[in-house]
């Protein structure tokens, strides 16, 4: 079953575009991995953001399978392949899984 993954990260002031670089950089190297589909990146834009205050961004990918997003999570590779986007975090990032229960389809 198709499922989607939703990262919340909150990034620290000035590094929102070193970190949407280090975005595309990771997103090169998921490329082709067994069960991933894409990548998009969605940065806040519903709130005016106060100076000194963290940006959200939400980090979604699609896989084929919830299975398949985990053996990727699970091997070495992940966190290495990840790296780059680290640093930029303002504090810790959550993840939630979701399976397609509908599609509209073209």
């Amino acid at each position: 079953m198709p499922a989607r993954m939703r990262v919340f990260a909150k990034v620290k002031p000035g590094e929102e575009e070193a970190f949407e670089a280090a975005f595309q950089e990771v997103t090169r190297k998921v490329k082709g991995t067994r069960g991933h589909v894409k990548d998009e990146l969605l940065r806040d834009a519903t709130e005016p953001k106060q100076e000194g205050e963290p940006t959200k961004y939400i980090l979604l990918s699609e896989w084929e399978s919830i299975e398949a997003f985990l053996a990727w999570e699970d091997a070495p590779i992940h966190k290495n392949t990840t790296t780059p986007m680290r640093p930029h975090w303002a504090g810790a990032v959550e993840r939630r899984m979701y399976e397609v229960a509908f599609r509209l389809s073209d």
